[in-house]
This record gives C-alpha cells, structure tokens and sequence, in this order.
C-alpha cells in the first residue's frame, strides 16, 4: 500500500517536472502576435492528456481502496495495471505518438479500466459474487494487454504494434 502511493507521488512529480519542461517551450511561442480569429478547439498536449489519465488512475486507486467489500487480491492485480500503464503511456506517447496501440491504450487508462471497475462496484454483494468470474477474468486480460505493452515497448518490437493495436481495437470500440 505505501509502495503503490510512494509509486503514484514519484509518477505525479515526474508529470509536474514533466508538464514544466513543456511549459518552457511555450513561453517563446507566447512572444508570438496574437491570431484576432478565434481559434478552433484543439486537442489536448500530451502533457495535458497524460496529466488526465494519471488522475483517472489516481481516482480508481481511491475508490479502490475505499470500498471494504472488494478483494485485496484484485486491489493488488488492478494496481498491477494501473503500475503498467503509468510507466507505458508516457514511453509509447514519445515514442510512438500517432500509432493505434498508444490510442487504444491511452484509452485504457483514461476511461475502460475506471469504467469496468466502478460498474463492478457499483454492484450489491449478491450481484458481485455472481459477477465475480467475468469480473476477473476481464482484469487479468487487461493485466496481459498491459504486460504486454509494457513488453512491446521495453523491447522495442513495432512489428507488434499493428496486430495488438487490431486486437485492442476490436476488443473495446
């Protein structure tokens, strides 16, 4: 428990100094004349984007760990992927910015895995224990996606990208 806030502290610093040195890249372009036309809405930076998915991960781990009726031992495996996705979003984000595996993955931590565990939570006791097999086995899928990953990008293995970005696509669109 106090490795996986000790794990999320240094995750949210490294964002900080992270968002910083973006942030200082800006500031020449704020020197720039102003466009009078309003601009059209632009997508967030990365930096903003992984800032969001680091509080989605944040916020399951709370709501994890406050709910007394769920498992220490599904606890324990969701923050497994939560600590996967943290250490890969940000590598594959540099590295392989515009690929189909960083989106379907980005969007594993921002929304699918907060999603999948809040419904599960959201059950009473007796719908939990029926639930209970299809729950697990959803997370120890997302546990090989997120190994997996962890995998493809520590090893460098792009001819793996397209065919688990496939996968991912079709499991969750």
């Amino acid at each position: 428990m106090v490795m996986t806030a000790v794990i999320i502290l240094i995750v949210l610093a490294a964002a900080g100094f992270f968002l910083m040195k973006r942030s200082s890249g800006r500031s020449v372009r704020s020197q720039e004349p102003e466009n009078r036309t309003a601009p059209a809405a632009q997508p967030p930076s990365p930096e903003e984007e992984y800032s969001t998915i680091v509080e989605m991960l944040l916020k399951l781990n709370i709501m994890m760990r406050t709910d007394k009726r769920f498992s220490n031992e599904l606890q324990e495996e969701i923050e497994g992927i939560i600590d996967d996705l943290m250490a890969v979003i940000p590598a594959m984000m540099d590295r392989f910015p515009g690929e189909t595996l960083t989106y379907e993955i980005k969007k594993i931590g921002k929304t699918h895995l907060y999603k999948m565990v809040k419904e599960y939570l959201d059950l009473s006791d007796e719908s939990r224990t029926s639930q209970a097999g299809v729950f697990k086995q959803t997370i120890d899928g997302l546990w090989e996606i997120s190994n997996r990953s962890r995998d493809i990008v520590e090893k460098n293995e792009t001819a793996e990208f397209k065919t688990m970005a496939n996968f991912l696509a079709g499991k969750f669109s």
